[in-house]
């Protein structure tokens, strides 16, 4: 890329807390800091909705920052979940044209092509006009880059991303510690989780980390299943518990690439995850990780006895080395390249 141009960037940030801090919110943070590194001139506006009173000053800001801002900047880049798609990028669009700059849209999550043909007439009209009118468009798994490009041919695949954490290696030894760090919600299968620790031999150790977002899912109603609710971990703490387990656990019932995953992968962990479209992309059975199929909690059981002292050690060298394609810093040079 042109080392002078100089971009906009549209996509959700840090708050205060960083423990509750989502995954797409993580993802662009990472990216920034990418840039910052490589030196690219950038200006980053946020529109994590949390850091706002509403949605309407969210969006009043956004907007009002972009147009003040617009004229110094040569290309304008929104990421985001669908509500950025629907609410904020027909607008972004609309003025980047009106100033003469380049855009570029990158979705993350792996349901995009349910919504928009669940969507009713005014959302799919705008899903189409922005995904049509932007000059790229970039999608976290491959299956929707092949959906998508029949909108835009210049439709490409930036995945979920992660910076491996010095000092990582695949682990030899294996001693049944298990880690589910994710949100505490029935969507991510924590209940089937909680039924599956329920039967499992005491050799096991299932510890489960993450914010609570539905309020039965207290320390005592989890401590009934035979196993422990730790609280929620800020992104470096995520790391360090990943080390302290031998498996990632994340029984969910819809994904996209989950970075929690990646994760995993950075530091050599291979996973018990659902057998999601998304995720069947990104875990080979056996070699990186064990697929069960969602919602079934005898699977779930049976998933864990699949991971044994014998084929541990192999299973954590893949699951080291399939990081490599998540690595941050080269997905971010190719999405500039493009750009």
């Amino acid at each position: 890329m042109d080392q002078h141009k100089k971009i906009i960037l549209i996509g959700p940030m840090y708050i205060k807390d960083m423990r509750n801090a989502g995954g797409v919110t993580v993802l662009f943070e990472q990216l920034l800091e990418d840039l910052r590194e490589l030196g690219v001139e950038h200006l980053a506006i946020n529109s994590n909705k949390s850091a706002y009173r509403n949605i309407a000053e969210t969006f009043f800001v956004v907007m009002k920052t972009l147009l003040v801002n617009m004229r110094k900047y040569d290309h304008v880049s929104i990421h985001g979940t669908a509500n950025h798609y629907i609410m904020i990028a027909p607008f972004m669009i609309f003025f980047a044209r009106l100033f003469g700059k380049s855009v570029s849209l990158r979705k993350f999550a792996g349901n995009f092509n349910e919504i928009y043909e669940n969507g009713g007439a005014v959302k799919k009209g705008l899903i189409k006009y922005v995904l049509t009118k932007a000059d790229l468009s970039f999608f976290e798994t491959k299956y929707l880059v092949e959906y998508f490009k029949t909108f835009n041919p210049n439709t490409f695949w930036f995945p979920n991303v992660r910076r491996r954490p010095e000092k990582s290696a695949p682990k030899s030894d294996f001693k049944r510690r298990f880690v589910y760090i994710s949100h505490l919600k029935d969507e991510k299968g924590t209940q089937e989780l909680l039924e599956a620790c329920k039967r499992l031999d005491e050799r096991f150790d299932v510890k489960i980390y993450g914010p609570v977002h539905e309020a039965k899912y207290t320390p005592e109603y989890v401590a009934r299943y035979n196993t422990t609710y730790e609280g929620a971990l800020t992104p470096t703490e995520v790391v360090e518990k990943l080390r302290e387990a031998d498996v990632l656990v994340l029984p969910s019932h819809r994904e996209g690439y989950p970075g929690i995953v990646i994760e995993a992968y950075s530091v050599g962990r291979p996973v018990l995850v659902t057998n999601l479209p998304a995720i069947a992309e990104i875990v080979e059975e056996d070699k990186t990780g064990v697929l069960v199929e969602p919602k079934n909690v005898d699977a779930l059981v049976e998933g864990f006895y699949k991971f044994t002292e014998e084929t541990y050690p192999q299973m954590s060298q893949n699951a080291y080395e399939a990081f490599e394609q998540f690595n941050s810093m080269p997905q971010t040079k190719k999405f500039l390249e493009k750009v």
